[in-house]
């Protein structure tokens, strides 16, 4: 076994027999990465981290050869606790979500530097005092362009048509189609001009670029609706915390 090290950022944990812990890293270099911290449950004190769900650390493990997935994970440092985002329930719940919606969607071990960043600086952004749901629409939007998923957001995904007005969201087909191909197609969402301007504003802009955007009422309600539906459609079952959050009425 080969020691390396990495950053880290804690996706969740779980007791492993009397005094382990099971942990399951999203590491800027490696991917989704699953460890063993063996022993930490009663020699806490050696570590430097709490082991917080979302908390970045600097990592050191040892790989084990081919046939396991199950690292062993010697040492953690937390570099940021995001402790402002913490003491806000409701930024608290939707990186919850993030966190969920990233672990589920991510293969093992699939290096991706890019989705380490995005979480990296959505929690900036959000730390910094952006809106949690605003943070929400951009971390789905730059999540599924970066897996390849993004829908189609230019041209009728049916019939071609360039920016058709009005367009509807269809999460089954992918993208957004014109007033003639999504009649009789079931129950679809309105998306207004204003929403897809924003939506492209988002594909090309990085996310510090995106703290001091503006969104409308109207333009936030169309991108929830949207974005909950096609969030929906690529998971076989509803996330824990998208049913938290509309509990909440977040």
């Amino acid at each position: 076994m080969s020691a390396t090290k990495t950053l880290a950022f804690i996706l969740k944990t779980q007791d492993y027999r009397d005094t382990s812990l099971l942990c399951h890293f999203y590491t800027r270099d490696f991917g989704k990465v699953h460890g063993i911290i063996k022993g930490i449950r009663e020699t806490r004190a050696r570590f430097g981290s709490t082991l917080e769900p979302f908390s970045l650390n600097e990592i050191l493990f040892y790989r084990r050869r081919r046939g396991s997935d199950l690292h062993q994970v010697t040492q953690v440092e937390l570099l940021d606790l995001f402790s402002g985002i913490r003491e806000d329930l409701e930024k608290l719940s939707y990186v919850s979500y993030f966190i969920e919606l990233l672990d589920e969607m991510v293969e093992l071990e699939e290096p991706a530097p890019e989705i380490f960043d995005l979480l990296k600086n959505t929690l900036t952004l959000m730390q910094a005092g952006a809106s949690a749901r605003r943070c929400a629409r951009i971390f789905e939007v730059k999540l599924f362009e970066i897996l390849g998923l993004l829908p189609e957001i230019k041209l009728c995904v049916v019939c071609g048509t360039p920016e058709p007005e009005p367009a509807y969201f269809s999460a089954k087909h992918g993208g957004i189609q014109c007033k003639k191909c999504s009649a009789g197609t079931g129950p679809l969402v309105p998306v207004s001009r204003g929403t897809l301007s924003f939506l492209s504003r988002v594909i090309r802009s990085d996310v510090s670029e995106l703290q001091q955007v503006k969104v409308s009422q109207e333009v936030g309600e169309d991108l929830e609706k949207m974005m909950r539906r096609f969030v929906d459609f690529q998971l076989a079952r509803p996330l824990k915390t998208v049913v938290f959050l509309e509990k909440m009425g977040y």
